[in-house]
This record gives C-alpha cells, structure tokens and sequence, in this order.
C-alpha cells in the first residue's frame, strides 16, 4: 500500500469531516441527539432539536390542560385565574407608576427645600424646629455657638417640613419596593407556573394562586395617595417568608 502524500492526507481529512457534518446536519434535522452540541441550526430554527424537543412538550401540556378543562370546576378556576392575574398585573403596574411619580415630586420638592435652606458656617444646611433648636440634614444638633451665628432668610424652611418630606420620600421608597415584589415575586411568579407549570396547576394550586393574589397584595391604597400627595405612606412591607413555597424569592 502507497504512502499518501501530504495534500492527498489532507483531502481525505477534509472529505472525512464534510461527511461528519453532514451527517450531523441531518440528524439534527430529523431530531436526533447527536452527543454533540447543535451546530448547524439556531435554538429559534423549528429543525433545531431542543426546538423540536420544547416543541413536544407544549403539545402534551396542552393536551394534559385540555384533559382537564373538561372538568367545569377546574376550568372555572382556570379561567378566574387568568382574569384575576390580569387585573391584578394592570393594578399592580399601574400602582407603581403611580407611586415613581410621586417620588419624582418628592425629590423635586425636596431639592427645592434644601436650596431654600439655610448653612452654616462650614456650608452644610441647616434646618430649625419651631421649638428653636437647629440641626443639620442629618438629625444631628448644631452646637449653639455655631446656631447663634446662622443668618436664616425669611423663606427658610423649617426642620419640620424637611424631615416630613424626607419621611414621605422614604416612605414611598418602601411602599414601591413592596408593590415592586407583590408585582414580579408574587404575580410574576404565580403568571410563570399558570402559563408553563408541566404538568398544569391542580385545583388546589389554581385556589391557593388566587388566595395569594388576594393576602399578599399591599395594604396601602394607591388612591389614597393621589389624592394626597402630601401624605406620608405607611407600607407594609412583604416579607419574602410569607411568601408562599413555590413562590420565586
């Protein structure tokens, strides 16, 4: 038998691993796991094998739903599951619109308090409460020999007004993050198991679901606070132990 030549052992190389290929090309066309990762066609590709594979498993999601909608008590609960998921995401992203807005003003009329301020000595500002003592920003008491030097302008806000604006600030803090984790660890997550849960949500999942929708949203009202933008909100912040197992954390 001839020695090949370095071209010749080349080609044969080169012609072995087009075969390779091709042969892969078309397993992972018909579906079949090859041992190695898909080369040839894209996740979203419908000939792409865990495109295929993904696509099994909806099709026997949906005939195992399907199976159990027949039963009018689970497609009653099914279907005000999907209804009180809606309104409770529309109230949800609407309530925390609502609320950012609300911090913007408060920031703004936080920023307008503090150019109206007066400063001390060292430029930091200072603020008096109506029973005559002076502190700085921070809550900290200015010493009195610093205070009787202070030059306050006739519009110069009180301490009272500040630390409620910053009270109402980090108020609503604390109320957004709680809207923020009713919306996307709660709904979120109740929306992800309603929509991809394999196999499908029992009745008893579907009831506890809309239990939790219900115990879990925030107690403050939204409309209370459009309606006085001056008040400051007493959230109720969700504890990630009361959310239920199941339930993203």
């Amino acid at each position: 038998m001839r020695d090949f030549t370095e071209e010749e052992q080349a080609e044969l190389v080169a012609t072995a691993k087009r075969q390779v290929d091709f042969d892969d090309q078309q397993r992972e066309a018909a579906g079949v796991d090859v041992g190695r990762y898909a080369r040839f066609y894209p996740v979203g590709d419908s000939r792409h094998p865990d495109a295929k594979r993904k696509k099994d498993r909806e099709e026997q999601l949906r005939r195992t739903l399907e199976e159990l909608m027949r039963d009018p008590e689970y497609a009653r609960l099914y279907t005000e599951l999907g209804d009180r998921l809606r309104d409770a995401e529309t109230e949800a992203d609407a309530t925390i619109v609502l609320i950012e807005a609300r911090l913007a003003e408060a920031a703004r009329h936080i920023e307008d308090i503090e150019d109206s301020a007066a400063r001390g000595p060292d430029g930091r500002l200072v603020f008096r409460y109506a029973d005559g003592r002076v502190v700085y920003a921070d809550g900290s008491e200015v010493e009195d020999e610093i205070a009787e030097g202070i030059i306050w302008p006739d519009n110069a806000p009180s301490a009272e007004a500040y630390f409620a604006a910053r009270d109402r600030q980090r108020g609503l803090e604390a109320l957004r993050n709680d809207w923020h984790t009713y919306r996307y660890d709660v709904i979120g997550d109740i929306r992800n198991r309603y929509e991809t849960d394999d196999p499908p949500m029992s009745k008893g999942d579907l009831e506890d679901a809309l239990d939790d929708i219900e115990r879990l949203v925030p107690d403050a009202s939204a409309l209370e606070i459009a309606r006085n933008p001056n008040a400051i909100p007493t959230p109720q912040v969700i504890s990630l132990h009361s959310i239920p197992t199941g339930l993203s954390t």
